[in-house]
């Protein structure tokens, strides 16, 4: 487990190498502009207001999508799991029907989704709610599910056995599971929902994250760390407020409470984004009779390429992701580096890893090297603060005696901390590798490389038949690293 956890970081060395051929210093004094405006936001009237707008934006977009997509994910994993199919004896054709159409839905990032909704619908602050909403669905519809097959069938017999009500069965069954995911998972969902609701600001769907590109290219850096500043402002203070909710212990009233408030919510949301995509003029038939196989303009060894050039991306910013963190807490293993480790790793969650590449292309020319290396700093500040809190939580006992018997603070580190929650760590990791490979969409598009890039340059030609197999492309990849991943978790488990 340990050199699972080590071995991975030799990864930047071609890594390295690339980066290093391709260097220039021609952006120094940028970057040193951008870093020094870290201290020096700028604020004044017209900018506040101007951020309070967007940030009034930014929130409903990940509020409705949060809401919408957590709503659908628990009916939709319901709907997909064992205990459903068991308690009204429904054919289990239809739950692999169900479940294979939700894989399919989350193997694409909600930036794929987003661009071609604005092809298809224009620029809408619902196209970017549902566009969220499409993997996240699935998503919480597939965690919900493990949820609910978690359950011992010793459980779900006892509770058949005194309630002939199959509804409340259900109910009775899905209670617990369904608190423990709002009050952990949930809180993470609406987290990255801001954080989604952000990246697709950048392609022009609005909120805070327009304002970020927009001041970016301008080189208008004290104005950007404003709105970066009030982005962190808006993530804290959301996690704060979430954090002290007990749903599993809400008094009856309480909960009732928040129950008419989260309905009255999903209620408003939901026709707000129907209300959008019934008035919406879209001419599906020029789509279709556009669309041919006979105007596809990739070859297949381009389209090959692309391809490879996506997987490779993926497993480089894996790797990256699972063994960056335990390498820096083994080399610097003290309290103060760690604090700046998670102060470091904070901003890098925050900051959009569109942003990380144009601050990275200051120095490099667009490569594959530069797309895995931002995808991987970018999540293994997930890791890291993850593996952080696992380090935290472990009893130290086993780590002072290794130490006491002479043992170097290292060794102590590897034998009395680390590989205690070795296993738990690698099982998360694969779980974000699935993530990793949706994510090769974003920095595609901004870093020139793989099947990200095409697709673009596919969606504004309005070619929709290579926008078709790059779509297909990019499923197929998703979902044999979830399947692989998928093994590879249950294994560590």
């Amino acid at each position: 487990m340990i050199l699972l956890s080590y071995l991975p970081i030799f990864i930047f060395i071609p890594l390295g190498f690339q980066l290093l051929n391709n260097f220039h210093l021609g952006g120094f004094g940028i970057f040193i502009e951008f870093l020094s405006s870290i201290v020096n936001p700028k604020i004044n009237i017209e900018i506040l207001i101007n951020l309070f707008g967007r940030l009034k934006e930014t929130i409903f977009i990940a509020f409705a999508s949060w809401i919408l997509s957590i709503t659908f994910g628990i009916i939709l994993g319901i709907l997909s799991s064992d205990i459903f199919f068991e308690l009204f004896k429904i054919p289990k054709t239809l739950k692999i029907f169900l479940r294979g159409i939700l894989t399919i839905l989350r193997s694409i990032h909600e930036l794929v989704w987003c661009l071609i909704l604005m092809q298809l619908f224009g620029v809408n602050i619902s196209v970017g709610i549902i566009a969220i909403c499409i993997p996240y669905i699935s998503i919480n519809a597939k965690v919900f599910c493990e949820q609910l097959e978690s359950i011992s069938y010793e459980q779900y017999q006892s509770i058949i056995s005194i309630s002939s009500n199959r509804f409340s069965t259900l109910i009775t069954l899905i209670w617990i599971p369904f608190s423990d995911i709002l009050q952990n998972f949930g809180i993470y969902r609406l987290e990255c929902s801001i954080r989604s609701a952000t990246i697709l600001g950048l392609f022009g769907i609005g909120g805070i994250g327009t304002n970020i590109l927009l001041n970016f290219k301008a080189l208008n850096f004290n104005e950007l760390w404003t709105y970066l500043w009030a982005l962190a402002l808006l993530v804290i203070i959301t996690k704060a407020l979430f954090n002290n909710l007990k749903f599993r212990y809400l008094e009856p009233n309480k909960s009732i409470f928040l129950f008419i408030i989260f309905i009255t919510f999903f209620i408003y949301y939901f026709f707000f984004v129907f209300n959008f995509f019934i008035n919406s003029n879209i001419n599906l038939s020029y789509f279709f009779e556009t669309f041919t196989f006979r105007n596809i303009n990739i070859s297949l060894n381009e389209f090959l390429d692309m391809s490879f050039s996506t997987i490779l991306i993926s497993l480089s910013a894996t790797a990256i992701a699972i063994s960056l963190p335990p390498v820096l807490f083994l080399i610097f293993d003290n309290k103060f580096m760690i604090y700046i480790f998670r102060i470091f790793a904070f901003w890098l969650r925050l900051i959009p890893p569109t942003i990380v590449i144009l601050i990275l292309l200051i120095f490099n020319q667009p490569s594959f090297a530069l797309a895995a290396l931002t995808l991987g700093i970018y999540n293994a500040a997930i890791t890291l603060r993850l593996l952080n809190i696992n380090l935290n939580e472990i009893n130290k006992d086993l780590y002072e005696g290794i130490i006491s018997f002479g043992s170097s603070r290292r060794v102590g580190w590897i034998y009395g901390l680390f590989l205690k929650q070795a296993k738990s760590y690698l099982a998360y990791c694969a779980y974000r590798s699935d993530i990793i490979f949706r994510e090769t969409a974003i920095v595609g598009v901004i870093g020139g490389k793989g099947l990200g890039w095409q697709l673009t340059e596919s969606l504004s030609s309005f070619a929709w038949e290579e926008v078709t197999f790059i779509l297909i492309a990019y499923s197929s990849i998703a979902m044999v690293g979830e399947f692989i991943n998928g093994k590879i978790k249950s294994n560590l488990n």
